[in-house]
């Protein structure tokens, strides 16, 4: 018999087993809305700390709004005009959200500063600065950016992914 005291139900914040997700965005500006929606329950299921969250919520709008903005014009394009796929990975202390342009095109990133009064032209400039870490990336589902998201306290996602191989 253990002599460990242990939560009722009530204490216990639920915490579904929720590894990793994604969804397909229609690429409207009001999908950027919708986007956010949809990680911020799939955050507030997994037990991530408030900051990450709120973070998180930030960057994916910079992300989804500049796949919008930025979608080619072709309307032949069969995927839709700035359709995007979003991809959440959770970690104990992490997560990586992946934004993938579903008409298959690789981003091209730059960081400016921006200028005061411009009302755009910040958006990577907030993800440099509130990401752990971020970038480009390839996989078969196409080119993508992603943003990671790490912290130190002692709120640890239960149920997730086990460290990857190269421990990042």
């Amino acid at each position: 018999m253990s002599n460990r005291t242990v939560p009722t139900p009530s204490e216990r914040r639920r915490r579904l087993p929720l590894r990793r997700c994604s969804f397909r965005f229609v690429g409207r500006p009001e999908s950027v809305k919708d986007a956010r929606d949809w990680l911020e329950r799939k955050l507030t299921v997994s037990g991530a700390p408030e900051e990450a969250t709120a973070n998180a919520l930030l960057l994916l709008s910079e992300l989804a709004t500049n796949n919008i903005r930025h979608a080619p014009t072709d309307s032949t394009n069969s995927a839709g005009r700035g359709d995007f796929y979003v991809r959440v990975f959770f970690f104990h202390r992490w997560l990586r959200v992946e934004v993938l342009d579903a008409y298959r095109r690789t981003p091209a990133l730059r960081i400016v500063s921006p200028e005061a009064g411009a009302e755009n032209g910040r958006g990577l400039f907030l993800v440099n600065a509130l990401a752990s870490r971020w970038g480009r990336f390839r996989s078969v589902n196409g080119p993508g950016v992603f943003f990671e998201l790490r912290w130190d306290s002692p709120e640890v996602l239960d149920n997730v992914l086990p460290l990857p191989r190269n421990g990042r």
